[in-house]
């Protein structure tokens, strides 16, 4: 009997490392994925050089992946032409789901288009 208990003692351990190991996995995976998307949304407009209408598409796609994405314009000279990027995620953590909870750590990822 003794035997029974331990073992379904490491079963129960075993389990609950495995989900919060697989929580901090898919909490990383979140964060890369708006790391990508911000990447594409700064060369995008980098590449484009500004273009508002680039700049408003960036912004529903961000929309659209549950991203907010502003973009402002902070140039100095004509000659180079500059956009300050913020963009706000949230990150939700699957063992808070698990047990009934939505818990969301809302991130900010800011940087400059030039």
């Amino acid at each position: 009997m003794k035997l029974a208990i331990e073992f379904f003692s490491m079963i129960i351990t075993i389990t609950l490392g495995c989900l919060i190991f697989a929580s901090v996995i898919h909490g990383n995976n979140q964060i890369s994925e708006a790391r990508d998307f911000y990447n594409v949304v700064v060369n995008r407009i980098e590449d484009s050089n500004g273009n508002p209408r680039v700049i408003e598409d960036c912004i529903s796609e961000a929309d659209k992946h549950g991203y907010q994405l502003t973009v402002r314009d902070v140039t100095v000279e004509e000659e180079n032409p500059s956009k300050l990027v913020v963009m706000e995620y949230g990150v939700r953590m699957a063992i808070y789901e698990v047990f009934g909870n939505k818990y969301e750590k809302r991130a900010v990822i800011e940087g400059y288009a030039r």
